[in-house]
């Protein structure tokens, strides 16, 4: 399968072009894709900060944001690689299957469509669209998130309900972690007590 082949497969076929990619680790092409979503999103998005600098109460140098967007690039990938390696050992410990690589080439390509929403959004901002503005980057990021969902189905060969609840649970853990701060927060007062 060529490049552009997974490119398509991704946003019109994404449950076989997940399986192959699952199945075949094209991580050098997985990393290009990831890396070339995130350098245009970050170009992009520069270019929406640079449209709504009257409305920013303070201004960054433009070489400084380009740092920033390094940075998060870096950043992106580092966190691409932890969560790959997350899931696929929250999947051996639950479900007893693990696929870190073909994991990560399958979370890699389901960033695909993140590269719909910033264009948009600018598009949004040009005309004056103001529900366009919120609309077009969230349709965008749900269809990540449910590409992203079918990757960890994909690659651990696990039905959707646990593939779910697998992408849910550091989301439940952080809560269940922030409750219990909280809590132990709160019975701290003095007036708690009362």
């Amino acid at each position: 399968m060529t490049l552009t082949e997974m490119l398509y497969g991704i946003l019109f076929q994404p449950v076989s072009t997940l399986q192959y990619l699952s199945r075949e680790k094209p991580l050098s092409r997985a990393m290009l894709v990831f890396v070339s979503v995130l350098l245009f999103n970050a170009l992009v998005n520069q270019a929406i900060s640079l449209a709504n600098i009257e409305e920013l109460p303070f201004s960054l140098p433009i070489n400084l944001l380009w740092i920033f967007g390094l940075m998060g690039v870096i950043f992106s990938v580092l966190l691409l690689f932890l969560m790959a390696g997350f899931f696929s050992l929250l999947s051996e410990v639950f479900f007893g299957r693990a696929n870190a690589s073909g994991l990560l080439v399958c979370l890699g390509f389901a960033s695909v469509p993140g590269i719909l929403g910033p264009p948009l959004q600018y598009a949004a901002i040009l005309i004056k669209l103001p529900a366009g503005v919120v609309l077009f980057p969230l349709i965008s990021i749900v269809w990540v998130m449910i590409l992203q969902v079918m990757a960890l189905r994909e690659s651990l060969k696990l039905d959707t309900g646990k593939a779910i609840l697998l992408y849910i649970f550091p989301l439940l853990l952080v809560f269940f972690l922030l409750a219990i701060i909280a809590a132990s927060f709160i019975s701290g007062f003095p007036f708690a007590e009362l």
